[in-house]
């Protein structure tokens, strides 16, 4: 069995700058599992630190930056976008059989912001020396 023709490797330029609907749904899922694994991450830390009543694997300081991680990339780049951003993408002109979607520059481009934002998101929960998101739940 061939592969289908949108996953012919051609570069990784065809791929950053590429129209088609499909590949275009490639790159956000390849995306959203990476924010999934890295959320996920996050909530390991989160449980491996309540395993023991002492809590010696993280400080309190980096028990909320896990949580915070955790909550914002499980919500912002993993739940909103997967479901609409993957399956719109691949099987939406599909379904109507249109031959392309509207605006595939458009469409690129929104992946990269969804790609950039939340590359800053971890850049700058993880930056911050100290982490003042919700005092009220400060320890």
């Amino acid at each position: 069995m061939s592969q289908p023709s949108y996953l012919h490797a051609q570069g990784l330029r065809s791929w950053l700058l590429t129209r088609d609907h499909k590949r275009i749904a490639v790159l956000y899922m390849l995306t959203v599992t990476f924010f999934f694994f890295t959320g996920g991450l996050a909530a390991s830390l989160i449980r491996i630190e309540l395993v023991t009543p002492e809590g010696d694997l993280l400080t309190a300081d980096g028990y909320n930056r896990a949580f915070t991680l955790h909550g914002v990339i499980m919500v912002w780049f993993f739940l909103i976008p997967s479901i609409p951003s993957v399956f719109g993408n691949f099987l939406v002109p599909i379904m109507i059989g249109a031959k392309d979607m509207a605006f595939p520059r458009l469409n690129l481009f929104s992946w990269y912001l969804l790609l950039g934002g939340g590359l800053f998101t971890l850049l700058a929960i993880q930056g911050f020396r100290e982490w003042r998101a919700d005092p009220a739940l400060r320890t």
